[in-house]
């Protein structure tokens, strides 16, 4: 069987930058924990910037494949919890890089600053598309703590490692439908 190094070394690196921070953490130390020379890291990543956006960018390009869909998808509640569960899944996927992206949001945002502005917009149309037709300011709130409530799975990754995929599946499509439920609800927003 044959290794996959590039997966070893996004595993090492991953469990680094968690452990360490990105900034303490060497390439040396990867190379080490994945049992090759540095010379051979460099042959897979040019730097340690280029291993974060490797790794970071496969749940960035997963989830805006995700957010695109808003424009082509026509809004109804059957979309909308499709499209709520499918962004869930992206996250749980990559549950694994939440303690890299919260501990190292500078790195994170350094490497991506090119894009981020679009992921951003991307991010906006999403909840306004969640929010659902002719929303009200108290729709597009409800919108947006849906899918902040689906940005737990990145935190449960170290408050509750041990939750499954489809225990945090079932928990937190759950919290974030009952959120937007509260829309038919007419909710009051204090003044």
């Amino acid at each position: 069987m044959q290794r996959d190094t590039k997966a070893e070394i996004h595993q090492a690196a991953l469990e680094l930058f968690s452990t360490h921070g990105y900034e303490k953490t060497s390439l040396r130390e990867i190379a080490e924990q994945v049992g090759i020379t540095k010379a051979s890291l460099y042959y897979h990543y040019s730097s340690k910037q280029d291993l974060l956006k490797a790794i970071i960018g496969t749940f960035f390009d997963d989830l805006q494949r995700v957010l695109q869909l808003v424009d082509v998808v026509e809004w109804s509640p059957e979309s909308e919890r499709e499209l709520l569960a499918a962004y869930l899944d992206v996250v749980i996927l990559h549950r694994s890089t939440g303690p890299s992206l919260l501990r190292d949001f500078t790195a994170v945002l350094a490497a991506f600053e090119e894009s981020l502005d679009e992921l951003i917009a991307q991010s906006r149309r999403f909840q306004v598309w969640l929010a659902g037709p002719d929303p009200t300011t108290a729709d597009l709130i409800l919108a947006s703590a849906a899918v902040e409530v689906v940005g737990a799975v990145i935190s449960s990754a170290l408050a509750t490692p041990e939750a499954t995929d489809e225990e945090l599946r079932r928990v937190v499509l759950g919290a974030a439908t009952a959120v937007l439920a509260l829309r038919s609800k007419s909710v009051q927003v204090p003044s």
